[in-house]
């Protein structure tokens, strides 16, 4: 039976926190949704917790392959219309699904919806007003390349028409963890509008915590050259036309990991080798964030509230 989406949750020895993930899920104030939870070989307890929720949730089992292999096998058996992300250890917030509902209803089914975060430290709540807004506030660009903000890289903030997601071969099946998998998968939507970036109100929490993935410094470094060789060997959309752009995103995010991850965490020949092995993709990033402070922003869009 169809539903307007299906929330994919790849977990992993993650028995501290998926129950708080899922009841995230189960507590949304809209209900037109299922939830597939894929356990990627987990170890730990992780599995009779999710067992203990019953038919509230759909649940897959796969060895150990990673978080693309495991959301593209949920992606195949999905009745939504839209494929919600999220990461076995962020929340949704209330009303996240009724936010990206509204949004579908007022932009006639746009193929991507980029969600807004709220970051919280493990072991610390978050604050109730984050919890509580329901104005909906957005930027509409024709498409994912041409957003004029920086919106950060994480899982849980794509909202995706499962059409679009089936036409561009979902996730990649490479197996590294962590991987840069969400950018990936953004580059090959990019062309693909209009993309609607949510300001208001913040749509999942994402939880911060010391052993998280992005510390493995060395996959994340091998994973971003991995987006930049796919680039040069022409995989994502939009041609010569679009390559500023696409450039830009990849070089924006080896900028980062290479400057505040690697050369702090004093990895400094990472650093340098991340930022050499992406130098005319750096360049583009500093260029169109140079760009932003000569051009005029796209002005929000408030929604009425429902």
């Amino acid at each position: 039976m169809k539903v307007r989406f299906s929330v994919l949750i790849p977990v992993f020895n993650i028995e501290r926190y998926v129950r708080q993930t899922i009841d995230s899920v189960l507590s949304q104030s809209f209900t037109d949704y299922e939830v597939i939870v894929i356990d990627d070989g987990s170890t730990d307890q992780t599995l009779q917790v999710l067992e203990s929720y019953g038919k509230r949730i759909k649940l897959i089992r796969q060895p150990n392959q990673g978080p693309e292999v495991a959301r593209n096998k949920g992606a195949a058996l999905a009745h939504g219309e839209y494929l919600a992300m999220l990461d076995h250890d962020d929340l949704f917030l209330p009303y996240t699904l009724a936010t990206y509902d509204q949004i579908i209803r007022t932009f006639d089914s746009p193929p991507l919806i980029i969600g807004s975060v709220k970051n919280f430290r493990d072991g610390q709540s978050i604050p109730a007003e984050a919890q509580a807004s329901r104005q909906v506030q957005i930027l509409r660009y024709p498409d994912y390349l041409s957003k004029d903000v920086p919106l950060g890289h994480f899982t849980s903030q794509i909202v995706i028409r499962k059409s679009v997601f089936d036409k561009v071969g979902g996730y990649g099946n490479s197996g590294v963890v962590p991987s840069p998998d969400d950018v990936n998968l953004l580059l090959k939507v990019g062309t693909y509008g209009p993309c609607i970036v949510v300001q208001k109100p913040y749509t999942f929490a994402y939880r911060e915590y010391e052993t998280q993935g992005k510390r493995n410094l060395k996959a994340i470094a091998s994973g971003i050259l991995g987006l930049a060789r796919s680039e040069h060997q022409g995989r994502y959309p939009g041609g010569r036309k679009r390559r500023s752009a696409r450039y830009a995103v990849i070089g924006g995010l080896a900028a980062t990991y290479a400057v505040n991850y690697c050369w702090r965490g004093e990895q400094r020949k990472l650093a340098l080798r991340l930022l050499l092995g992406t130098v005319p993709m750096v360049f583009a990033a500093i260029c169109k964030k140079f760009l932003r402070y000569l051009r005029q922003p796209t002005q929000p869009i408030v929604l009425p509230e429902e």
